[in-house]
């Protein structure tokens, strides 16, 4: 009787035993699982956090000055809006703007929408009165008249110019590569009255006027 009990107790401790160690089988199985599903988690993340290009886009003191702002004033107005990863003031007091892919296409296609807001606001002056941009955001033709005073002219010109050169330089132009060809038209004729660029002081005298009569 005691030989059959014991060999009932070995055969209950050997299932016991398998038994147990299935399941330590199975529990180390899951573990190994969620280990898996971790790292492949961790894999991804790396992927994505790869595939978040940094885009630093600089402001040269060229820029700052036909935006109208200071560094100061351009890096808390940016920075505020919150359309970036980071901005800053360089020692040379130039400005750096650090920005994702969407936040690009944010500021790309806000310079459309701005100059197209700023086109409305110039028509009030005049019917025929306006600004046009080319696809690449080079090149300005503004239409008005001398009956638009030349002070308040420029400021049309100049931010259209401002507007031109940010797209430019969010869409991934080197700091000092942005160009902007400037025209200037006769509303009521619809002639040149004179061209320039951004690489140039840009003005025009009366005489310039009269000849686009």
């Amino acid at each position: 009787m005691k030989r059959k009990y014991r060999n009932k107790v070995a055969i209950l401790l050997v299932i016991a035993v398998f038994s147990t160690t299935g399941c330590g089988k199975e529990q180390i199985q899951n573990i190994e699982n969620i280990n898996n599903i971790n790292n492949d988690r961790k894999i991804e993340k790396t992927i994505q956090s790869n595939e978040e290009e940094i885009i630093k886009v600089d402001f040269s003191q060229k820029f700052l000055n036909i935006s109208g702002k200071s560094a100061e004033e351009t890096v808390e107005e940016i920075k505020n809006g919150g359309n970036c990863l980071d901005i800053y003031e360089n020692e040379d007091g130039t400005v750096t703007v650090e920005i994702n892919k969407k936040q690009q296409v944010y500021w790309m296609n806000s310079r459309g929408t701005m100059m197209e807001e700023l086109q409305e606001q110039l028509q009030e002056y005049g019917q025929n009165y306006r600004l046009e941009h080319n696809d690449s955001f080079t090149e300005v033709n503004a239409y008005y008249n001398l009956k638009l005073p030349a002070d308040k002219a420029i400021v049309y010109v100049m931010y259209a110019e401002f507007l031109c050169a940010s797209y430019q330089l969010f869409s991934g132009a080197a700091t000092n590569d942005w160009r902007v060809a400037i025209n200037i038209y006769n509303s009521d004729t619809g002639k040149l009255v004179k061209s320039g660029s951004s690489d140039e002081d840009f003005g025009y005298e009366d005489s310039d006027w009269e000849a686009s009569k």
